[in-house]
């Protein structure tokens, strides 16, 4: 069975579940050990996602830190449920900070030195889910560790276990300096753009543009892009029906977005050898926004810039089977919501938080309104929520 990157293996009578990479909702993952035999000898969580946000987002300290503590409990509080839904005999995180060896994007390695921030290492997540779930049994790995699965025996690696994560910034340091030449090595294989790049820019948006009316429709914001070194400048693209306008940008124009990135970085979009996707989780630029609401359409639209895929989610948020519906209370009021979150069909009966007069879905942290159905913090589908007597 596979999720993304999610896989079980089943053999000589044990099961093992890796959720790489992957949101499995609560009914994956009881089917998974429905799959297995009913018993789940290993079940492995990433509890620090492969995300760009809010490390890449230019966000003052007091709310990076806000946003960045949010974003931790709400990744935690994923894994947790997934467990308590699947109780395997050992659960195991695996998680960042995420870590940088090039100099251009080595200031990120900050997160390493923040116990309380967003992508928390795997001593921290095995910490937090011992105390939240006590119950069951927690453990992390670090390279050649073993563990036997008749036994539950775990070996611990001689080499590895002189690691430590307090020292992982030296550690890095030291990695990256063993490094150097190889990693100057690949960056010169990016070269600086030539001077036709914003004609390649605007070529390349207005094909996006066309893909999907849907999705400009749901983006309907203006997005501006900084790109830095030879050849760049600052360009807006205005998403609307009808496509995407692409321009100079003018100071008399407040954008939605702006993301600002190298323009050698830009060319290997542009060019076919690196996706959207892949240098969003690159780390190689920054983003703001304002206000500062998620466009799940403007990311969805460069991470497929396929008009079939896009259609396929048009046609699964249109066409989406909402009969299903459960009752949730909160705040002395009770409603009628659907059982599946629009945005990726989580199942909120078993997958989300209520308070405060919001439902929060632990699949990717949309929160919605329950008076009103509104997604707060992203631009989603509206929950169709009704209060009842």
């Amino acid at each position: 069975m596979c999720h993304d990157a999610a896989f079980l293996i089943v053999a000589d009578g044990r099961g093992i579940l890796h959720c790489n990479d992957a949101r499995l909702t609560a009914a994956q993952a009881r089917r998974a050990k429905h799959l297995a035999g009913g018993r789940l000898d290993l079940m492995a969580l990433q509890t620090s996602g492969a995300s760009w946000h809010p490390i890449c987002y230019e966000y003052p300290p007091e709310e990076m830190a806000k946003v960045s503590m949010a974003k931790r409990i709400s990744k935690l509080r994923a894994a947790q449920r997934l467990v308590r839904q699947t109780e395997p005999e050992l659960a195991v995180p695996f998680a960042g900070p995420p870590c940088f060896l090039d100099a251009e994007v080595s200031h990120l390695n900050w997160v390493l030195d923040q116990r309380d921030g967003a992508f928390c290492d795997p001593e921290v997540s095995t910490a937090w889910l011992r105390e939240h779930l006590p119950k069951q049994r927690w453990d992390y790995f670090l390279p050649g560790d073993a563990v036997d699965l008749d036994t539950g025996d775990i070996t611990r690696d001689p080499v590895s276990a002189e690691f430590s994560f307090a020292d992982a910034g030296a550690y890095l340091d030291r990695y990256a300096a063993d490094r150097a030449e190889a990693i100057a090595g690949v960056l010169a294989g990016y070269p600086e753009p030539g001077p036709d790049l914003f004609d390649r820019f605007k070529a390349h948006f207005t094909h996006l543009g066309g893909l999907s009316d849907y999705f400009n429709r749901h983006i309907a914001m203006i997005v501006r892009f900084e790109i830095t070194g030879p050849n760049g400048g600052v360009w807006d693209v205005d998403f609307a029906p009808g496509g995407a306008t692409v321009s100079t940008a003018s100071p008399d124009v407040r954008p939605h977005y702006r993301i600002t990135t190298a323009g050698r970085w830009l060319d290997t979009v542009l060019t076919g050898r690196m996706a959207w996707e892949d240098l969003l989780i690159s780390f190689r630029l920054s983003l703001y926004r304002d206000p500062d609401v998620y466009n799940d359409y403007l990311v969805g639209l460069l991470k497929h810039a396929n008009a079939p895929a896009l259609q396929a989610v048009e046609e699964y948020e249109t066409g989406r089977d909402e009969s299903e519906r459960i009752t949730v209370a909160c705040d002395g009021a009770r409603y009628d919501i659907p059982r599946y979150c629009p945005h990726a069909g989580e199942d909120l009966s078993v997958g989300a938080v209520v308070r405060d007069g919001q439902i929060h879905c632990l699949a990717h942290n949309f929160a919605f309104d329950l008076a009103t159905g509104e997604c707060l913090n992203a631009r989603a589908a509206n929950l169709t929520s009704r209060r009842v007597s």
